[in-house]
C-alpha cells in the first residue's frame, strides 16, 4: 500500500530515536494525516510525536510502523515517501499516483485536475516533522 523508500527510512529512524532520547518509552510509530486546505485539497502532515486525533490503521513498512487516518486510507493508496537532500536543505517528497495536481512545495495535492493549486508555493516542506 504505501511505500517508504530508505533514504526516507533512514531520516524516519533518526527522527524517531531523536524523539525517543527526549521522550522514553514512546512507540516507533510514524504518523502520516491529511489535513484538507493548504496550498491544495489536501496536505500532507507527518510527525512522529502525536498521533492524528481519529482512529488509525498502522501498516508495517519495513521496520517503521506508518499510522494512518482509517478514513483516509483510500487518499494515500500507493502513496511512495521519499526523502532528498540538497542545496537548500533535505526534506521528504511525496508521490501520490491518485495526486491530479500537486503544489510546487511538494507537501500539498489535488484529486480533482481542475481543482486551483500554487505552483510557486514556498511552504517549508514537513514543518512539523
Amino acid at each position: 500500500m504505501v511505500q517508504i523508500r530508505p533514504a526516507a527510512a533512514q531520516e524516519l529512524n533518526r527522527l524517531l530515536q531523536r524523539q525517543q532520547a527526549s521522550a522514553p518509552g514512546q512507540a516507533s510509530v510514524v504518523y502520516l494525516a491529511l489535513e484538507p486546505g493548504g496550498c491544495a485539497d489536501w496536505t500532507y502532515c507527518l510527525t512522529a510525536d502525536q498521533p492524528p486525533p481519529q482512529s488509525t490503521t498502522t501498516l508495517n513498512c519495513g521496520d517503521l510502523g506508518l499510522a494512518i487516518p482509517t478514513d483516509q486510507l483510500d487518499l494515500v493508496k500507493d502513496l511512495v515517501i521519499d526523502y532528498a537532500e540538497d542545496l537548500m536543505g533535505g526534506g521528504f517528497r511525496f508521490i501520490n499516483p491518485l495526486a491530479q495536481r500537486t503544489c510546487g512545495c511538494g507537501n500539498a495535492f489535488a484529486l480533482n485536475p481542475d481543482t486551483p493549486v500554487t505552483q510557486d508555493c514556498t511552504a517549508p516542506n514537513l514543518a512539523a516533522v
